[in-house]
């Protein structure tokens, strides 16, 4: 059965993202242990790692090697050399979930000792924490990673492809937490950008390196058949400046004609508004008879 733990990173999250790991020191500089730091030693291969930053959940993470001896990955900090280190594959979330879109009352209901969160629903000061099962299944849900009946699911990936397989959890019928992966993500993202170090956003047409680019789903994942979520026309490439959140939100659409076009979510804000209208009207080249119907059924969905 796996565990759910919640890391606060703070100003190490994109140091410790690019490495794969989350690092923490063995004393403080007067030599006293921290509950926070010595709770990474319970941590488990197949736990799964909530982390939280600036405000935000990013990122999910797999466990691939517990906790094991390692010199501080950080430069210019006041901790020492000697610490305590995880191995993780990370899958960072495409749209980041905001403290406040977790139930406060199920954070207060939490509030114990060794929570991530106090009786007020804020998160504590400290590092690493352990997560009850019920939040823990509630933020994967909240972000697509339960499985559902149907779903193609492993339980590990082939070697050396960790990063390239969705991590998601199968909920026994009493809670108990198994950790798969699902090999449709990779099967979709090797699909759209065959190998490549950068490719083309579907929608503003800029040219990025991947890890500024998800592969977004025209039509909801939990909407599609079986057929249709390995479908790899019903995927796209959409940037994390802006293009993906329009578009999953309904602020902008794919017309009849493969252009873009505003809504059927009305912008109101000014500088929303500046932005779509930026965007209305490009063609979007990947459009054709074997994604238009995902494309209508984005707007007819949105426009309800």
């Amino acid at each position: 059965m796996a565990k759910f733990w919640w890391v606060n990173q703070g100003r190490s999250y994109a140091r410790e993202l690019d490495l794969g790991i989350a690092w923490a020191p063995m004393l403080t500089d007067k030599g006293r242990k921290q509950h926070h730091w010595e709770r990474m030693d319970l941590v488990q291969r197949g736990d799964i790692v909530v982390h939280y930053a600036e405000g935000q959940i990013r990122a999910i993470s797999r466990v691939l090697v517990g906790s094991h001896s390692a010199c501080n990955p950080h430069s210019g900090d006041d901790w020492g050399q000697a610490g305590r280190e995880l191995k993780l594959a990370y899958e960072v979330l495409d749209v980041a979930l905001t403290l406040d879109s977790l139930p406060k009352d199920l954070r207060q209901v939490h509030a114990v000792y060794g929570s991530p969160f106090d009786r007020f629903g804020s998160v504590n000061l400290g590092y690493f924490f352990d997560l009850p099962n019920e939040i823990g299944i509630w933020i994967m849900d909240e972000v697509g990673l339960v499985a559902k009946p149907g779903d193609a699911l492993v339980d590990s990936p082939p070697g050396g492809e960790e990063q390239n397989y969705e991590t998601v959890i199968v909920v026994g019928p009493d809670g108990e937490v198994t950790v798969k992966t699902r090999a449709e993500h990779h099967q979709l993202k090797k699909h759209l950008f065959k190998g490549k170090l950068q490719s083309e956003c579907a929608m503003c047409g800029r040219t990025l390196p991947l890890n500024l680019l998800v592969t977004a789903h025209i039509k909801q994942r939990s909407k599609c058949s079986k057929a249709e979520r390995v479908d790899p026309h019903v995927v796209m490439a959409a940037c994390v400046l802006g293009c993906d959140a329009l578009f999953e939100k309904g602020f902008i659409s794919v017309g009849p004609d493969g252009f873009l076009a505003a809504g059927p979510r009305s912008a109101t804000a000014p500088a929303l508004v500046e932005h779509v209208n930026g965007l209305v009207g490009n063609q979007v080249p990947i459009f054709g008879p074997s994604n238009s119907k995902y494309f209508a059924w984005h707007k007819g969905t949105h426009a309800k």
